[in-house]
C-alpha cells in the first residue's frame, strides 16, 4: 500500500516541470525585449565559465569596470548578456507584466483622456448617436 506515494510524487513533479520551462521561457523573452543579446559559448574558456554559472538565475559581473548581467540556458547552451540599462529596463518590463498588469491598460486611458481633453471628444461625441 505505500506504492501510491512515489506515484503522487512522480505525477506532482510532472506538473510542476512544465511550469518550470515556462517561467524561464517568459524571462528569456523579457530579457530579449530588453535589449539582452544571445550569446552562444564557443571556447573551452566561454564553455567553462558557461557551465560555472547558475542555471535559470540572473548573474553579474564586473569585468573593465562595468556590471554585466547573463542568464544561462544550458537547454539551449546560450547566454543573454547585457548592462546596466538593460537590466533596469528587463526590470521596467516584469513590473509591468507580472506585478502591475494594468500599467499599459492605465497608460491608454491616460493617452485617450488628453486626446478627448485637447478637443477630440466634440468630434467623437458628435458622431455618436443620441
Amino acid at each position: 500500500m505505500k506504492r501510491p506515494l512515489p506515484l503522487v510524487a512522480l505525477l506532482l513533479a510532472t506538473l510542476l516541470l512544465p511550469a518550470c520551462a515556462t517561467h524561464l521561457q517568459k524571462k528569456e523573452n523579457y530579457l530579449r525585449a530588453a535589449g539582452f543579446r544571445t550569446v552562444k559559448p564557443s571556447t573551452p574558456d566561454q564553455i567553462a565559465h558557461f557551465q560555472s554559472l547558475r542555471k535559470g538565475h540572473i548573474c553579474h559581473e564586473t569585468r573593465n569596470g562595468q556590471t554585466i548581467y547573463m542568464l544561462a540556458d544550458a537547454n539551449r547552451n546560450l547566454l543573454l548578456v547585457g548592462s546596466d540599462a538593460e537590466l533596469a529596463r528587463y526590470q521596467e518590463i516584469m513590473y509591468a507584466k507580472e506585478v502591475n498588469p494594468d500599467t499599459a491598460g492605465a497608460k491608454f486611458a491616460q493617452s485617450f483622456e488628453k486626446a478627448w481633453d485637447a478637443g477630440w471628444g466634440s468630434v467623437l461625441g458628435s458622431l455618436v448617436p443620441q
